[in-house]
Order: C-alpha cells, then sequence, then structure tokens
C-alpha cells in the first residue's frame, strides 16, 4: 500500500526577482483606487525553503503540507539599505496570493562586506509561513518590499 504525501512546489524565481513596491500613483483616498508598480531587482536571494537550498532561479523544490521556513535576503535597491518591511508572497495556479509578513529578521555580515555598506547588515529574512491550509500544487515565490 502507498501513501500520498500532498506537497507543494515552489517555483524559486524570487532568487532573481524581488518585486517591491516603492511608487505609487493614483488617488490617496481610497487603497481600492491605488495604484501600484512592482520593479525587479537582483539584489536578492532565497536561500533555503524548508531546509532544501534553493538551486537558482527557475529551481523547483517539493515540500510536504505544513510549516516551511524561507530563508534568505533582500536589499531595498531604491535607498540602498535593509528593507524596513518585508512580506513573502506565494502565487498559485489560481493567481490568489497568499502573503506572510513580520519575518525573523538575520543579520548578514557577508552583504555588508560584499557591497561595502553597512546599512545592510539586516537585510536577512526568515519567514516562517504555515502552509497546511494552502492547496497542492506549484506556487511562484516573490519577497515584497512595500515603499
Amino acid at each position: 500500500m502507498y501513501k500520498m504525501i500532498a506537497a507543494f512546489s515552489f517555483l524559486a524565481i524570487a532568487s532573481a526577482t524581488m518585486t517591491g513596491c516603492n511608487d505609487k500613483e493614483g488617488s490617496q483616498g481610497s487603497a481600492a483606487t491605488t495604484k501600484t508598480n512592482y520593479y525587479s531587482s537582483d539584489k536578492c536571494n532565497i536561500d533555503s525553503i524548508a531546509g532544501q537550498i534553493s538551486a537558482g532561479t527557475g529551481a523547483s523544490i517539493y515540500v510536504p503540507r505544513g510549516v516551511a521556513v524561507f530563508n534568505g535576503w533582500a536589499i531595498d535597491t531604491a535607498n540602498q539599505d535593509a528593507p524596513k518591511e518585508m512580506r513573502l508572497r506565494l502565487t498559485g495556479y489560481k493567481g490568489t496570493p497568499t502573503v506572510f509578513k513580520a519575518p525573523a529578521i538575520v543579520d548578514r555580515i557577508d552583504l555588508v562586506k560584499t557591497y561595502n555598506n553597512e546599512k545592510l547588515l539586516k537585510s536577512g529574512f526568515s519567514f516562517t509561513a504555515d502552509l497546511s491550509s494552502m492547496e497542492p500544487g506549484g506556487y511562484s515565490v516573490a519577497i515584497e518590499i512595500p515603499g
């Protein structure tokens, strides 16, 4: 007898693409009428998902349903600083995103040395995401830096 384990497949495209929303257009009066622009940056990486090392852009990682930890780093390229806030966005085939907020912040001395910028020390993140209520299937991964 075989046991079937429902698993998630994450496309680790966030290792090369980070979306941010620093520029806003539209009315300030209503969130429904505010348009948000997104931009891409290569100043980020998802190092691991559920303990599995990310193989890079477009890599698939399979994780069982339950709690998974997403570790990595991101730089606020608009300010050349550690982001003040970050969000993890998982989007499945139906197009409805699930967003996780308030990651644990991790010191990244390697980024300080690589970019010769002390302001990048707090650029690391560790999101703990409960995936148990999400449908099995493939999800794209994005790191958002609200502006």
